[in-house]
């Protein structure tokens, strides 16, 4: 079986998108976008099987998804500290606007109503999984993972729904999620706050150690709080190394990507598969 060059895939689509990122007058104000290696990637899976480049058409499809992304992860740095200039402030929020903006534009060129209508669809998934994590709002831990899946993924699963190829979802969500979870661990470790630790204590914590301060280093409710995060990350893991090794996954460089974040012990079946591959 043939596949694309990926990697030259992703280097094109990176470029495509740094291009419509820039701008000198933001650039002057606030970070520069992060742009997400894995999740091109990850769009790129639809694709692997195809021969030769794929079109640009589609490098503009994946791109307008990795906009959407960045525009939605730009308006989250919005702060309502008083610590961070107020010019900031409202160009991140701007900026934000402007990155959704051109989705907008590059979709219209290519007149692709129905992907329109379904990033649509993820975008307002991802807003009301951020509202429903900002709130609290779950009955435990279970709906909880849930909704952060939600929040991480749905631009990427409808991404595929669009192109009627969903055998990656499910080892995709759990990779994001688990990406999520780790830098969720790296806030609390550096005791920044953040909505979804709020809400993990909400369920996972007594009201008595929520109380007793959860960003205070080696205090009770930070110890729990990181053992219920490090029980999930290794749960996350599982469902991963579960799904590889049922042989679900058949793309090189998702394969790359796992392997590089979730390390373990191949079996040695798929050691060796992976070896000839990739």
């Amino acid at each position: 079986m043939k596949f694309i060059d990926c990697n030259h895939q992703a280097n094109i689509i990176h470029q495509y998108v740094e291009e419509q990122l820039h701008h000198s007058y933001l650039k002057e104000y606030i970070d520069h976008p992060y742009i997400d290696r894995d999740r091109i990637h990850f769009l790129l899976l639809p694709f692997a099987e195809a021969n030769g480049d794929i079109s640009l058409e589609e490098v503009q499809w994946i791109s307008t998804a990795m906009l959407l992304q960045i525009a939605l992860d730009t308006h989250e740095k919005v702060t309502n500290s008083e610590f961070d200039p107020l010019k900031e402030r409202q160009l991140t929020v701007l900026a934000g606007v402007y990155f959704s903006s051109l989705y907008y534009k590059i979709l219209a060129e290519t007149d692709e109503v129905d992907l329109i209508a379904i990033l649509a669809k993820a975008i307002k998934e991802v807003n009301e999984s951020k509202i429903s994590i900002y709130k609290g709002d779950h009955a435990d831990i279970t709906a909880l993972m849930k909704t952060l899946k939600k929040r991480e993924a749905s631009i990427i699963s409808n991404f595929f729904a669009f192109m009627d190829d969903s055998r990656w979802e499910e080892v995709v969500s759990d990779v994001l999620v688990y990406k999520k979870l780790i830098q969720e661990r790296s806030s609390l470790e550096e005791t920044e706050t953040t909505s979804f630790l709020q809400a993990l204590a909400k369920v996972s914590l007594p009201s008595a150690l929520r109380e007793s301060g959860l960003l205070k280093k080696k205090s009770e409710g930070h110890r729990h709080l990181l053992s219920s995060l490090d029980r999930l990350i290794e749960g996350v893991k599982a469902a991963v190394h579960r799904n590889m090794e049922d042989g679900g996954i058949v793309a090189p460089n998702l394969k790359k990507i796992v392997l590089e974040l979730l390390p373990y012990a191949e079996p040695r079946e798929m050691t060796k598969l992976y070896a000839e591959e990739g």
